[in-house]
């Protein structure tokens, strides 16, 4: 791993271009997000930014050519660079993980309020385009769902996509963390591991349900469920440091994320659960002082 960040630190031309072309490909895009949060960590702000400009250019290049939606790629290429690089930043600037997360955590928030504000109706707004994706992929739009899901749906679609696009960058962060930290790896392991989102967060949460209780149903969901992504991060934290504290055996990991992959139903079960353990961890520590975990 720490020859893999040298290598990359010292190959401008071929970062850039893993910047830009894996975030095309579905099942490797957030080595895209790595790379940023790495360069951000590791040679700073603004050579990260240059290298987002470049890779930027080369993406619309390679759409223009492909005929590819260049818009909404370009669109998600900004959203997951824009929040690789700033926590990228935060981690090479403080070396804190917990304060990288929380303001990103806090933007996302924001920026879901902000989007409700400026366009309050979001079914109105999204629920063609919905309705559209559903056809052009030739899906039923209401065998064996409820009434008007696809409406509820398209009223939260802020909070939808703004979760989305919080793990997304999440998950990234880590990735570009470990490259970052390869020298001191078991401080980097223990970080994370010991992710706490804070109790301001909790009072954001506290807000949400306020919107709600006042009226503000949509806004007020979306913003938890962008709060519910962070929670779900502490709460997988608190798992793996358990997992580590009492030496579970090699593979129990199979069994918390193999439900992600079987079954919608069982996946909507575990990050419900994950959610609320981070939120207990938030409010009362599941974890002991941060010592023995490496």
């Amino acid at each position: 791993m720490s020859r893999l960040a040298s290598w990359l630190s010292s190959n401008r031309r071929t970062r850039i271009f893993l910047i830009a072309g894996t975030l095309l490909l579905p099942l490797v895009n957030l080595l895209s997000g790595a790379v940023v949060a790495m360069t951000a960590a590791r040679a700073g702000w603004r050579t990260a930014l240059t290298d987002c400009l470049a890779a930027l250019g080369i993406l619309v290049l390679l759409l223009a050519l492909s005929g590819g939606p260049w818009d909404s790629a370009v669109v998600g290429a900004l959203s997951m660079w824009a929040g690789a690089l700033l926590g990228g930043h935060l981690l090479g600037r403080t070396g804190s993980f917990d304060l990288a997360v929380q303001v990103l955590v806090a933007l996302a928030v924001l920026a879901v309020f902000v989007f409700s504000l400026v366009l309050p109706d979001a079914r109105s707004y999204w629920l063609p385009v919905l309705e559209q994706l559903i056809r052009s992929a030739g899906l039923p739009q209401s065998e064996g769902l409820p009434a008007d899901w696809l409406g509820r749906l398209a009223a939260l679609m802020y909070g939808v996509i703004g979760a989305s696009a919080l793990m997304s960058v999440l998950i990234a962060l880590v990735l570009g963390g470990s490259l970052a930290a390869s020298g001191d790896r078991p401080a980097w392991r223990r970080q994370v591991l010991q992710l706490r989102l804070g109790r301001a967060l909790t009072g954001l949460g506290l807000l949400g349900l306020a919107a709600i209780a006042i009226g503000l149903d949509d806004a007020g969901t979306a913003v938890l469920l962008v709060l519910a992504t962070g929670f779900v991060a502490q709460g997988l934290a608190v798992i793996h440091w358990t997992a580590d504290h009492r030496a579970w055996p090699r593979y129990w990991s199979v069994a918390l994320y193999g439900p992600l992959m079987l079954s919608a139903s069982l996946a909507g079960l575990l990050l419900v659960g994950l959610t609320a353990t981070g939120i207990l961890d938030n409010l009362v520590s599941l974890r002991r002082s941060r010592t023995n975990v490496v």
